[in-house]
């Protein structure tokens, strides 16, 4: 309830206008945008219930933390953070964002009370992440901190067979054998570069963007790096980023100062990790668990679009794992579905 408060909290803040010049040389006040996002991610996008089962998460995203007044807490927090690289930069843009979200993790067969010790283990994972991303015209860093808990404590267990009732399908019977109940501490960092920029059309054009993190915490512990290429009409200037549980994030419109009416892109990307830890395939740390053997280099390849009218964006992605453990039975695929609101 706490943590729901804060994100309704910063959700109803508002940052200070700004002026600009208008033609008749009055000023009219800009206000810079801010955003509230729901992201839905299943694997029944993909016809399959296994694995990375279903996620769940509530993103609010603030505006160019100057445009805040000195006292807010989107201000000072920033500044409390100001001595990561970047983020104190004044050539840089910095933004603040809240994500508050749930990860579901279930076996090959959710019909069996003792699920087999070598396939994926019965995981709920509740976090909340706090991102923050400088921007310059070609380069995006972002550094995330989680924190949550995984285990009962997560809830994933009621949150997953509430669903299948509700959708008239059978229980996942095998949650008493999830991961106990561990608190999570993660730190994350993501660089993107805008390599290549191609103007089209007049109102299209095509990019190109590499994209390389490192991670450390007992939630993931490993390096990644990926490409991926866009192309659209009317396209913002933001950059996506990388996430072990996603592959591709591409719907971070950090920044994006677009009030065009229509925009339209298209997606297509691949990478890779390098896998030291991930919890919900190596367990808990903190006390015995069931657990399975994580591949020491997963890729992914995703495909999808974004569609944007005016205030509203939604998104859709597609994202296909290799092997993420040894003894993995189906792939791991599923679809993201994303909605933001602009304000």
């Amino acid at each position: 309830m706490l943590v729901a408060s804060l994100v309704s909290c910063l959700a109803c803040t508002a940052p200070r206008a700004t002026a600009v010049q208008g033609e008749a040389g009055a000023a009219a006040p800009v206000v810079p945008r801010q955003s509230l996002a729901v992201t839905f991610e299943n694997d029944l996008f993909t016809g399959s219930d296994n694995n990375y089962s279903n996620g769940f998460g509530v993103t609010w995203q603030s505006a160019e933390y100057r445009d805040y007044a000195p006292e807010s807490f989107q201000h000072t927090w920033v500044e409390f953070w100001s001595f990561l690289p970047r983020i104190g930069d004044e050539n840089c843009q910095v933004f603040a964002a809240w994500t508050l979200g749930q990860e579901t993790f279930t076996p090959d067969d959710i019909s069996l009370a003792q699920p087999p010790p070598d396939d994926q283990p019965y995981a709920g994972v509740l976090f909340l992440d706090s991102t923050l991303t400088a921007r310059t015209d070609l380069v995006t860093h972002a550094w995330n901190l989680r924190v949550g808990v995984v285990g009962p404590a997560a809830m994933a267990e009621q949150a997953q067979n509430t669903a299948h009732e509700f959708m008239g399908v059978p229980k996942a019977r095998g949650w008493d054998s999830q991961l106990p109940n561990e608190p999570l501490l993660n730190v994350d960092y993501t660089v993107g570069y805008d390599w290549l920029t191609s103007q089209v059309t007049d109102t299209s054009r095509a990019r190109l963007v590499p994209m390389a993190g490192a991670s450390l915490g007992n939630y993931f512990t490993g390096a990644s790096a990926a490409v991926y290429g866009e192309f659209g009409w009317n396209l913002p200037d933001s950059i996506g980023l990388l996430s072990i549980r996603r592959g591709l994030d591409p719907f971070v419109d950090v920044g994006s100062q677009d009030t065009r009416p229509w925009t339209f892109s298209l997606y297509l990307g691949a990478g890779g990790f390098a896998v030291g830890h991930y919890l919900p395939l190596d367990g808990t740390l903190l006390s015995e668990s069931p657990s399975v053997d994580s591949e020491p280099l997963v890729g992914f390849f995703s495909t999808g679009l974004t569609l944007r009218r005016e205030r509203w964006t939604v998104g859709y992605l597609l994202t296909r794992f290799t092997d993420t453990f040894e003894t993995q039975r189906q792939d791991t695929d599923y679809g993201t579905l994303s909605i933001a609101w602009t304000y």
